[in-house]
């Protein structure tokens, strides 16, 4: 549940809300860059109830449209994308929200909407003051009589079924729901503890001079977890030194062995460039990013933390790396994928994503992992890495780029090297496969090796 909220011009903090979460629905955007940009100029308190309005708008949206649905005479898909927002939005508030009284919730909705899509303005207010008067309440949705588990799992959480049904099927039941919980809650801060910075215990009391605690993570080495406090706003992170890099991200570097260069594909913004360097994994990192602003910022992210001269940049597109074949005795692939792991800081990706779409994803990161392979000496390792916990974008996408090739094996990483969450998860396979948690977002990880010659 939402602690209680209130601001001194929360009709105009919804009306951004409603902006943010339009420009999602219409435009196809994601919501975390616009909350950045958004919510920058807000006072702490309007910046919080900004957050919260938007996620929990999104990660609600599909049980929120299956109430929607009861007080409407036409499909919520048909509704254009300021009413649906809309919608949406006074419902979060008055479902998944407590504390926030229903006067406000649906008054201060229909505000909004009246300077965006002013002829929405009567039908909002209907719906929604139908839905504060059903009996729905914070904490409990009605769900149609007869739903199996999978699909009642599925509206509770309101993910896609199809994904649920997948998950119960790879993850088991326990797993799954915990996964599914996770998704609804927000991870905190992690920080990369660069050596260069003094190390560990030196960072946190640095850290904890300024009001803000943080503790070593399992995850990786060098990982910092903020338990409170504001770190955002640490002269060392605002100068881009001390670097915000998931622990768990900072976890999949520790796949690659120890190399004199090791060829980050698709590097952009540059956190796992930094760990493989901070962590000594790296001497010298290739950063491939096809992004011009990516790269730029990239280099700058590398700049702020002492590293500029340890990575070379390279605006390149990562199916054709500008490389020499058969040099590198690592390379790291972070392929794009669907992202169904990161569905709490991407909540958006839960209306979008659907089954076909895996195959496009894939069909990208076959390109990418046979370029990646070309990379790799005689002896040498590559991690292929997702943030999907899709078989179709993971293990399927190796298996499909290995067939065509000899002298090139899934190996099966070795446990004692690897952090205890990543262990935990590996299976005879090879394949680490990781749930989303209380402390990380879900990927997958698979180790590659060229066989050296006899």
């Amino acid at each position: 549940m939402t602690r209680a909220w209130a601001a001194p011009d929360s009709r105009s903090v919804r009306s951004i809300a409603l902006g943010i979460l339009v420009r999602v629905e219409r435009d196809g955007a994601h919501a975390a860059p616009l909350l950045d940009a958004r919510g920058a100029s807000l006072p702490p308190r309007d910046r919080d109830l900004l957050r919260a309005l938007v996620r929990r708008t999104l990660r609600g949206a599909i049980r929120l449209d299956h109430v929607l649905a009861r007080h409407l005479d036409r499909p919520v898909e048909e509704l254009d994308p300021a009413t649906r927002s809309a919608l949406r939005l006074g419902a979060a508030q008055l479902l998944l929200m407590d504390r926030i009284p229903k006067h406000a919730a649906v008054a201060e909705t229909v505000e909004a909407v009246k300077e965006m899509a002013p002829r929405a303005a009567g039908l909002v207010n209907a719906v929604l003051r139908r839905v504060a008067s059903s009996e729905e309440r914070p904490g409990r949705v009605l769900l149609p009589a007869h739903t199996d588990a999978a699909a009642r799992l599925a509206l509770e959480t309101s993910h896609a079924e199809w994904l649920v049904r997948r998950w119960l099927a790879d993850l088991g039941d326990a797993a799954t729901r915990a996964a599914l919980e996770a998704d609804e809650i927000d991870t905190p801060m992690d920080l990369l503890a660069d050596p260069r910075l003094g190390g560990i215990e030196a960072l946190r009391a640095e850290l904890r001079s300024s009001g803000i605690e943080a503790e070593p993570s399992p995850w990786a080495p060098l990982a910092l977890t903020v338990r409170s406090g504001a770190a955002a706003g640490h002269p060392l992170v605002r100068s881009g030194a001390l670097a915000v890099v998931d622990a768990a991200a900072q976890a999949m570097v520790e796949a690659l062995p120890p190399a004199g260069i090791v060829v980050d594909l698709a590097a952009a913004p540059g956190g796992k460039t930094r760990t493989l360097l901070a962590r000594g994994i790296a001497r010298r990192v290739v950063a491939i990013e096809k992004s011009a602003s990516r790269a730029a910022r990239l280099a700058s992210n590398l700049a702020g933390a002492g590293r500029r001269a340890e990575a070379l940049v390279v605006r390149a597109d990562a199916a054709r790396p500008p490389l020499p074949p058969g040099r590198f005795e690592a390379v790291l692939l972070d392929a794009p994928c669907s992202g169904t792991g990161t569905l709490r800081k991407n909540p958006e990706i839960r209306l979008r994503l659907r089954p076909e779409d895996l195959a496009v994803s894939a069909a990208t990161q076959r390109r990418l992992l046979a370029a990646g392979l070309s990379l790799l000496a005689s002896g040498g390792t590559l991690a292929y890495v997702t943030c999907s916990l899709e078989p179709e974008e993971n293990e399927e996408v190796v298996d499909a780029v290995l067939a065509g090739r000899s002298g090139f094996a899934r190996v099966v990483p070795d446990r004692a090297t690897l952090p205890a969450p990543l262990a935990a998860c590996l299976r005879p396979s090879g394949l680490v496969r990781v749930p989303p948690g209380a402390t990380n977002d879900g990927f997958s990880l698979l180790v590659i090796r060229r066989m050296a010659l006899r």
